[in-house]
């Protein structure tokens, strides 16, 4: 099972649409967004959810809270879970999703071992590595990437095989 992983989408449509035809195009079952999404694109997710039968699960950013005052009354879209950090299991691996701009509590997750996954982004440059049990992935950035060009990233959450994704302008 492919899972497909994007970030800091900063409300940009058409970037993300770009992200997203990439992303499909490597027949993912789920998709997975690391924070500072944006609302238009939090509804763009919504659509593609619907069109392809998927489930979305989608961190709230340090960008997303000027229109989320607080996420526990922000109206769930078919097929997104909008969570602070949604935490959800797939083929048996635990899987956490946090923006990872709070670094003291991005470390205490990393280090409790209770995550087979932590999907993060906040950086907007790719990442990968592994404590313990976790393993923690940074897709890079659908716009403003601060390492070569914006990235998207795919997971076979079965072999662990990950791979980035380069997406043109």
């Amino acid at each position: 099972m492919k899972i497909g992983i994007l970030s800091d989408t900063h409300n940009d449509v058409r970037a993300t649409q770009r992200a997203l035809d990439r992303l499909l195009a490597q027949n993912v079952a789920h998709l997975v967004h690391c924070g500072d999404v944006g609302e238009n694109v939090l509804f763009l997710l919504s659509a593609t959810c619907q069109e392809h039968r998927l489930r979305a699960h989608v961190a709230v950013g340090n960008c997303d809270y000027w229109w989320i005052a607080d996420v526990r009354f922000c109206p769930q879209l078919a097929g997104v879970v909008l969570e602070e950090m949604p935490a959800f299991t797939l083929r048996g691996q635990q899987c956490l999703v946090i923006h990872g701009d709070r670094s003291r509590l991005l470390t205490t997750v990393i280090s409790s071992g209770q995550y087979d996954y932590i999907f993060t982004g906040h950086t907007h440059a790719p990442a990968f590595w592994q404590e313990g049990r976790t393993r923690y992935l940074n897709p890079g950035a659908v716009i403003r990437s601060r390492r070569g060009p914006e990235t998207v990233a795919v997971l076979d959450i079965e072999t662990g095989e990950h791979q980035w994704l380069p997406l043109e302008k």
